[in-house]
């Protein structure tokens, strides 16, 4: 028999490819809880985005309800869809009463009879009944916090196929989530730069300005949306330490521009404004040569010959995969991430031990 040939195998493979990527597509929709336009009072949580492949979206009220999250979802078609929503139970590994965590999905303004947060402790696809969706293929919905203490909802997910039970874990739920939200495999290209910086906290940010005011491209990866890291709005955390002092008296004067006109005790009076989060990225933004990639989590390294040669970041609110070209690069993250994943040797002490743990 005459072997196939080769050009005709990728064809036949491409067109099964982007035939189940359309089927599912036309299928199934997919919305990442994150990427709502409207948190509410809801927040993005991207701490274990690089464990579950995306962050979530997080009631954090202090034992006061939030206010909803929402966005009106396109279906490609009119019909009964089936309900799932990724989220878990969160007290469930202490075996712990009461659920804490529960919250309400609204369609078209009207709860679900399912309330979602009450069963599992580990992340899973909790089913919420079924919808119709009319013939204008739009539905309204809304996350509905009930409690106000630390609901999760990963993601949210309606389809038409009776058989699909959504993947749960690995490169499996990667694969998913790109094919339902029009993702390709490799990162975007997003620039070549001389200097790439991974962390916006105070260290991170005086060294892109440092750089760029020294004539470098300098890239600022920072997966919030502000810079200052602990001294943001978001930490609270007032800038303290040796600086202008000899023999480096001109060490701190970057972190003078950026610092805040108050201070305040902790407490009621350490409010979210005195931090000026404005300020630091209004400065950082004046310099030409340094491009800041917000909201954007630094989660894997690309190497040569043990040589770091890029940077891939995900956007947390999107999921879209970027890939940023360096020729060199400072690990700013706090937790050394980007030494580590680089392969870079390490040391790791005894929890609750304080000593050295440098990458």
């Amino acid at each position: 028999m005459e072997s196939m040939p080769f050009r005709f195998i990728i064809t036949f493979f491409l067109s099964a490819s982007l035939s189940a990527f359309a089927s599912l597509r036309d299928t199934s929709v997919l919305i990442e809880a994150e990427s709502m336009p409207n948190l509410g009072g809801w927040v993005v949580d991207p701490q274990f985005m690089d464990q579950m492949g995306s962050p979530y979206l997080l009631a954090h009220g202090l034992g006061h309800p939030v206010a909803d999250a929402s966005t009106t979802i396109e279906f490609p078609k009119p019909g009964k869809y089936k309900v799932f929503v990724r989220t878990k139970d969160w007290v469930a590994q202490w075996k712990a009463p009461g659920t804490p965590g529960r919250f309400q999905l609204l369609v078209n303004g009207k709860p679900l009879q399912t309330t979602f947060g009450t069963e599992g402790a580990e992340w899973h696809w909790q089913n919420g009944g079924t919808v119709s969706v009319g013939k204008n293929c739009k539905l309204k919905i809304a996350l509905h916090d009930l409690t106000g203490f630390e609901g999760r909802c990963d993601a949210i997910l309606f389809t038409t196929d009776k058989k699909l039970t959504p993947p749960n874990k690995g490169e499996e739920m990667a694969q998913f989530r790109r094919d339902l939200l029009g993702f390709s495999k490799e990162p975007e290209v997003a620039g070549n730069f001389d200097f790439v910086v991974v962390g916006g906290g105070m260290s991170g940010t005086c060294a892109s300005i440092a750089a760029a005011r020294l004539g470098l491209k300098v890239a600022l990866i920072q997966d919030r949306p502000v810079l200052g890291g602990n001294n943001s709005s978001e930490v609270r955390v007032w800038l303290q330490g040796a600086r202008t002092k000899e023999p480096w008296p001109r060490i701190g004067d970057i972190v003078a521009e950026l610092e805040h006109t108050n201070r305040a005790d902790y407490g009621p009076k350490n409010t979210g404004e005195i931090y000026e989060d404005e300020k630091k990225l209004r400065i950082a933004r004046a310099e030409t040569n340094l491009t800041i990639f917000l909201e954007h989590r630094a989660n894997e390294v690309i190497t040569n010959n043990s040589t770091i040669t890029g940077i891939v970041a995900q956007d947390i609110r999107t999921g879209r995969r970027i890939r940023i070209n360096g020729r060199w690069f400072a690990d700013c993250t706090g937790d050394a991430v980007i030494g580590a994943l680089a392969g870079a040797d390490f040391e790791l002490n005894a929890e609750d031990h304080m000593g050295q743990c440098n990458i």
